[in-house]
């Protein structure tokens, strides 16, 4: 190989890798962008969804630990509902928008818990009060809610389970209390204010006091 040869070689190789660099830099300034558009209350929804959904089976560590990049996370996303995560597509889209731009290969080592984040984030806004008036819950619409979103925690029919027996529990009785639970949460149980509408919300407490 000529001297000529091995400088304009050295110079492809030296391009390709600059190229290499840019791309990584690129991609780590997207992924940073993606973590601007997750507004506090589309995090506080899907932080909500894993601590509910993804930690019947495992620890919410286990989530926060990962490094993936997309492709691989919508991978894990779509094998956890085939193994049965209580998710819809709407719900999964938004896990996945979530952790994508919150735990991809470029995010720092050490980042807040599940839990934490949702206490940094702060509560739902309560039930609003004034032109709209109480909100009436309607029992048969209350119990696929309950089986969608409480089942996994509270067990079916109520019965309980991870989380305590509801049917007949005395908070039923005490709507600011069970409102203030279930909104904003209470020890181990997330807040549910961003997932649930106040509408559903009265939809499965009305259900509940049938059973």
């Amino acid at each position: 190989m000529t001297q000529s040869t091995a400088k304009k070689t050295s110079g492809f190789v030296l391009a390709a890798l600059l190229c290499t660099l840019l791309g990584w830099v690129v991609i780590t300034a997207a992924q940073e962008d993606d973590r601007g558009t997750i507004q506090p209350a589309q995090a506080r929804q899907a932080l909500t969804l894993i601590h509910a959904r993804c930690a019947v089976c495992h620890t919410t560590d286990l989530i926060v630990q990962q490094r993936l990049p997309a492709d691989r996370w919508t991978v894990t996303v779509e094998k956890m509902m085939h193994w049965g995560a209580d998710l819809s597509k709407d719900e999964a889209a938004m896990v996945l928008q979530f952790v994508t731009a919150r735990y991809h290969s470029g995010a720092p080592d050490h980042l807040p818990s599940i839990e934490e984040e949702l206490a940094m984030i702060g509560p739902a806004v309560g039930p609003r009060q004034g032109s709209e008036g109480p909100v009436s819950g309607v029992a048969s619409r209350g119990a696929g809610l309950y089986a969608h979103n409480c089942q996994a925690c509270h067990g079916e029919g109520a019965s309980g389970g991870a989380g305590p027996k509801l049917a007949r529990n005395t908070i039923l009785k005490n709507e600011g209390a069970f409102w203030e639970t279930v909104l904003h949460g209470r020890g181990p149980m997330p807040s549910w204010g961003a997932v649930l509408s106040h509408q559903e919300i009265a939809d499965i407490h009305a259900w509940l006091a049938t059973r």
